[in-house]
């Protein structure tokens, strides 16, 4: 495994958002590659044994490219992608053409929170051309304020790409595995398991999930520990009157109360390669169940001075009385066009409850946690994609340009 030969490999993954990180074996001209993508993007390209990439025209230019678009396909239409936008004389413009000029390399997953989770050779099935292709490539000089209309022109030229665009797509196949990929990481980093709720026992976690919930609270838990302190966290709190989970997540501050509702599906062949109706349908179901839950705690928080739950760390009397109290609903993933359907359960609930309350997908709250590290950055955001939401009849989708918060 790429990340134990080189340790240090983890903390460069664990800087970046989603995307690619080209490796450069210093002292030859030998490059491998590095995917930082979701669990369900890393299981379909296990899948399919392979992945595609595609090299994005500038159609407001013509001549230039604007980068690579990285498809796992789990559906024909709506696959899974990650953007990588391209500069002239940008390093990960030079080394990515590095890699994709050799006909075979290693190509390694990391997931959300930079485990590695699989690690196979692959090989450029039409190398000539995309050999050809990156050559004669040429891209735009960076500009920060461009940055956002890229990503915009990437996602439309991809929604309307042709059949010939389809077969022109960089082809990566894979030939075989470096090592086995029925992984389970097990991290016994104490800090993986510090908060309240966490049993005193390591996070676990594995590429195919049967029973999701309770590797995505836990993964949850560690994208809210970039912005909360570990003492702060409680993980399925139950209240002690009645014996019944409050929430799935709860954070307390000084400040601000935090209850998370959250919603996954199994990471399975059979869940993958569900029709894009039935994705949706699924989705719709989880976020209505999930604000209902939601309207319910947040209902009898809001009455509250002292709120007394219990976690496997033991009972707890949490002091909200002037606390800001927030709701968010994460979800799977959600579709672009799908927004205001998905938004409407969570905004009833805000509504109801006089109290800010947000949608998001697992992959926005990598991205946020990633960006807003501190309680107050955090809530911040909730309350301003909350407004946005009110005024507009749906949630927006949380977007970020430039490097993570240090």
């Amino acid at each position: 495994m790429i990340s134990i030969e080189h340790p240090s490999i983890r903390s460069a993954v664990a800087d970046m958002g989603y995307g690619l990180l080209p490796l450069h074996f210093v002292g030859t001209d030998r490059f491998a590659l590095i995917v930082k993508t979701t669990k369900e993007a890393i299981l379909t390209a296990r899948l399919n044994q392979e992945m595609k990439l595609y090299l994005v025209p500038d159609g407001a230019k013509g001549v230039c490219s604007l980068g690579l678009i990285t498809a796992f396909f789990d559906d024909h239409d709506e696959p899974l992608v990650l953007f990588t936008p391209m500069y002239t004389d940008d390093q990960l413009q030079i080394d990515l053409v590095g890699v994709l000029s050799q006909p075979a390399f290693d190509l390694f997953f990391f997931d959300e929170n930079h485990r590695e989770m699989m690690g196979v050779r692959v090989r450029v099935n039409n190398a000539p051309q995309v050999l050809t292709a990156l050559q004669q490539a040429r891209f735009k000089k960076l500009k920060l304020e461009c940055v956002g209309n890229d990503l915009e022109a990437m996602g439309a030229w991809f929604g309307s790409r042709s059949e010939v665009d389809d077969v022109a797509a960089f082809q990566l196949q894979f030939e075989g595995n470096i090592y086995p990929d029925d992984l389970t990481v097990i991290d016994t980093d104490p800090e993986a398991y510090d908060f309240n709720g966490a049993e005193g026992s390591p996070a676990v976690t594995s590429l195919e999930r049967q029973e999701p919930g309770a590797f995505q609270e836990r993964d949850i838990v560690a994208f809210l520990k970039r912005a909360f302190p570990a003492d702060a966290i409680f993980l399925n709190p139950v209240r002690l009157d009645t014996g019944r989970e409050f929430s799935d997540v709860l954070c307390l501050t000084d400040d601000s109360l935090l209850v998370v509702q959250a919603k996954d599906s199994p990471n399975t062949e059979a869940t993958l390669r569900r029709d894009i109706n039935r994705k949706r349908a699924v989705i719709r179901s989880h976020i209505e169940k999930a604000a209902q839950q939601l309207r319910g705690a947040l209902s009898f928080a809001k009455e509250l001075d002292e709120l007394k739950i219990s976690t496997s760390s033991g009972d707890h009397s949490l002091n909200i009385r002037g606390r800001a109290i927030c709701g968010l609903v994460v979800v799977r993933e959600l579709f672009d066009d799908d927004y205001r359907n998905c938004s409407a359960p969570v905004l009833s609930a805000s509504r109801e409850c006089a109290l800010p309350c947000v949608l998001t997908d697992f992959s926005a709250l990598h991205m946020m946690t990633m960006h807003l590290k501190s309680p107050a950055r955090i809530m911040n955001g909730l309350v301003q994609l909350c407004e946005f939401g009110v005024e507009n009849g749906e949630f927006p989708k949380p977007r970020f340009l430039g490097p993570p918060a240090s």
